[in-house]
């Protein structure tokens, strides 16, 4: 009730006062935040409204290539094609369901898959953008290669089974012969409903599938993929032709790396895949959730190169003419950021070959073969065995790969030629380089080998159990005379043994390759100590041919070759030769590089290399049966290295190829005027004369047979410029030979740890069982293009293998 006047009537004086201080203290406050938001907060709510409104998009580089010497690709990128549905747009999920079913061929667990995506999505169309339905549409190119498809002049008609996917050539069970080839004949199976072809073609007489009895009906095909014959439609364009009546449904392009030589070069071009979340926090700003990098090889090591450089599109949404529709211009406040494509990593590699060392190898299970130019230290061949297909593990790898992988004893993933292992007598040049410097022996001094050595009153045997007799470096090298080398090795000692090995050598260090490798390792007497907690004497005797703790890779060995074959200069290994933009500018080049000089005379490496070709070319050199009719002079050396190795939960097979010496070959072709540095490695290949030096052979003939038709008339030549560049040398240290550790024989020190048995170069050949006279149990199956060879069961791998997968 409103108070009253004095005369008695109601006054409303007060009300209205107390009603104008609540207008005021509202209008104020209006007028304050009216304040705030235009000016005071001004720049903050135009910065906010520049972003609502601002676009920018990450504008992808394309990967560079990688080639081998003469351009053939070894990584690509061809475009793939995935079919995806954007749920908020799908007017009628029935409807696209069943017209997708018209279009693609889908097994029966395809189309259920189909179904439960569309289902998915559109109950969550609200927070789903996009569902992938089907990948890697068929198009141009063979799914999962980069060969491109073949057009049929006359559509296939075949047989298929939604059950399996399966398909089958129809024909009668009276056939004989192979209706597409009738030179080869039919064969069928006990009911005569499936007929095979040698060439892997198969038939159906009857409606239904004669593997699962599933029904068959009736498709045709308009594409051939030549790499293995197989028979498609291309799904893409099928689907365009059909997206007017879908709704919500697009094509979506984007790149896949593809690796056309598969498992040729698997090893030193490496693979890329998906990068992890630790990936991305460990390189900020230059990588995104579903990026892919390098991992392996190459590909990994020229991350930078290959990847390129990524661009940026800055953009506005604005509305044409205050009230015209919304258009997307360039921001004025932020510059684009323009794409550079990655570069093309051309290598030294000859991917002929590559492949001559592949066939060389295919007796083989596990090994290395590696072959160098002595002129430059280009890398010409770089093969690892097993290999693996680079394009299973640069998408989603599949689970029974990745298991077959980690129980295989052989090791796929391994790169052998860049991996360490005791290298045997072909360690024997160190031992007689260090031996003609340090002036314990020269060409005129003979050892008697009587078979054994006699060694703090025990007997070491050398492989010729009879004896060579009296023996002087030049044929201690040709016949392996373990003896000579004992003896040589207990003169000089562990520590000089271990400054030759590195400083002239560079065993036990990078070899300058540009992908990872191991560095190896020479023993001294002071790693002995700390490891074994004393040197013992016979350790050296040991490491003088190659044996006890001493491990190196293929590489290093070549490295080793290489600089006898050239005159005594070291040259850095390495497998770029040049980088070059998509124009093919060489923007980087490389040139050879020699890291130092062998301390020794001309005379001195003559009498090595003549060493080195008694063992190819004289009746009693380890090597001399290994020689290929045809094939000019090589020279080299052999080396059997004891490696027997115990696993548990490995099959007897596998247990007896453990037990087997690794074998080795190290040479150079043509051997009076050398070009090439060969090695080969067969791990437990149990010798080096009967088992590596053939493989070498092999792969020296195949380069002789490409050198000659290189250099034909009419055939181009490819320039080189990298041989064009002059060579840097570094000096080699200056100062009298290294200190003899031990003293002479009759200062012989305190005895222990010598080898029960060192090298086995002149073993008797295995007894012939075809493939070579491999024995039949030992014969690894051929590479193929798709799979490593079987492995048994349990998993027995040399080292630990660190897979990272997204």
């Amino acid at each position: 009730m409103a108070p009253r006047s004095q005369h008695g009537m109601p006054d409303y004086r007060a009300s209205y006062r107390w009603t104008m201080v609540i207008i005021t203290i509202a209008f104020l406050t209006l007028l304050m935040r009216f304040f705030v938001l235009q000016i005071a907060r001004t720049q903050e709510y135009q910065q906010d409204q520049q972003r609502t409104r601002a676009r920018t998009e990450r504008l992808p580089a394309r990967r560079g290539l990688i080639v081998d010497r003469n351009g053939v690709v070894l990584a690509q990128n061809v475009e793939t094609h995935d079919l995806v549905m954007v749920p908020y747009r799908v007017k009628d999920a029935r409807k696209v369901e069943e017209l997708l079913r018209k279009h693609l061929s889908l097994t029966v667990d395809e189309e259920q898959t189909l179904a439960e995506l569309i289902r998915v999505g559109i109950e969550n169309r609200e927070k789903l953008d996009t569902v992938v339905l089907r990948q890697d549409l068929v198009s141009e190119h063979c799914p999962f290669g980069a060969q491109k498809l073949e057009r049929l002049d006359v559509r296939k008609r075949t047989l298929w089974s939604a059950t399996s996917g399966r398909s089958y050539f129809p024909t009668t069970s009276a056939e004989t012969r192979c209706p597409h080839d009738r030179s080869k004949a039919l064969e069928w199976n006990p009911a005569r409903t499936l007929g095979r072809c040698p060439d892997g073609l198969e038939y159906a007489s009857a409606s239904s599938d004669p593997i699962d009895g599933s029904p068959l009906v009736e498709k045709t095909w308009s594409l051939r993929c030549p790499a293995d014959g197989r028979l498609y439609n291309n799904e893409k364009a099928i689907l365009e032709a059909a997206l007017y009546e879908m709704p919500g449904i697009e094509i979506r392009t984007s790149l896949r790396r593809v690796y056309p030589q598969k498992n040729l070069v698997s090893h030193l071009v490496g693979y890329v895949n998906q990068i992890s979340a630790r990936d991305v926090e460990s390189n900020p700003g230059e990588y995104l959730p579903n990026d892919r990098a390098g991992r392996t090889g190459v590909e990994r090591s020229f991350e930078k190169e290959l990847r390129g450089q990524w661009g940026q599109r800055n953009t506005l949404l604005e509305r044409m003419g205050g009230e015209g529709p919304v258009v997307e211009v360039s921001d004025p406040n932020k510059p684009d950021k323009p794409v550079v494509d990655g570069a093309t990593i051309r290598l030294t590699i000859d991917v002929r070959l590559q492949e001559a060392a592949q066939q060389a190898m295919r007796y083989h299970k596990s090994g290395a073969a590696v072959v160098m130019d002595v002129r430059t230290g280009e890398v010409l061949a770089l093969y690892s065995k097993p290999t693996f297909d680079p394009n299973l593990w640069a998408g989603r790898l599949p689970a029974e790969v990745l298991q077959e992988t980690n129980r295989s004893p052989y090791s796929p993933m391994l790169n052998k030629a860049l991996t360490a292992y005791a290298p045997g007598s072909v360690y024997k040049l160190i031992t007689a380089a260090a031996g003609l410097h340090t002036h314990s022996t020269d060409f005129k001094r003979e050892v008697m080998c009587p078979g054994y050595f006699e060694y703090g009153g025990r007997r070491f045997r050398c492989h010729l159990r009879t004896g060579h007799g009296s023996m002087d470096l030049v044929h201690a090298l040709a016949r392996s005379c373990d003896i000579f080398f004992y003896k040589l090795g207990e003169e000089m000692g562990m520590d000089t043994l271990y400054h030759y090995a590195t400083q002239y050598f560079g065993l036990g260090g990078p070899t300058g390759i540009e992908v990872g490798e191991s560095e190896g390792l020479v023993p001294t007497r002071e790693w002995h100590r700390k490891r074994d907690g004393v040197f013992m004497p016979g350790f050296t005797v040991s490491t003088a041919v190659g044996q006890k703790d001493i491990r190196l890779t293929p590489l290093q060995i070549t490295r080793s070759y290489v600089a006898v074959a050239n005159g005594g200069l070291l040259l850095d290994a390495h497998v770029l030769k040049q980088v070059e933009d998509r124009n093919g500018r060489v923007f980087r080049a490389t040139t050879p590089t020699g890291t130092t000089r062998l301390p020794l005379t001309e005379d001195e490496l003559a009498g090595l290399k003549e060493g080195f070709w008694r063992t190819v070319n004289d009746e009693h050199g380890t090597a001399f049966e290994a020689r290929i009719p045809g094939v000019g002079e090589v020279a080299g050396k052999t080396g059997t290295a004891e490696a027997a190795e115990r696993k548990a939960g490995v099959t007897e097979d596998i247990a007896r190829w453990l037990e087997e010496d690794h074998a080795w070959f190290s040479g150079y072709a043509p051997a009076r005027n050398p070009e090439i540095a060969v090695s080969v490695f067969v791990e437990h290949g149990h010798s080096g004369g009967k088992m590596a030096g053939p493989v070498a052979m092999q792969i020296v003939k195949a380069y002789l047979d490409m050198r000659n038709v290189d250099s034909r008339p009419g055939v181009p030549v490819e320039p080189n410029p990298i041989r064009s560049e002059p060579t840097r040398i570094t000096p080699p240290p200056q100062g009298p030979p290294a200190p003899v550790e031990n003293g002479r024989p009759n200062e012989r020190p305190n005895v222990g740890g010598a080898p029960s048995r060192i090298d086995r170069d002149d073993v008797p050949a295995p007894p012939d069982h075809g493939n070579g006279g491999i024995p039949a149990d030992r014969v690894a199956p051929r590479d193929s293009d798709a799979t490593s060879p079987s492995p048994p069961e349990g998993r027995v791998n040399h080292e630990p293998m660190e897979i990272e997968l997204p």
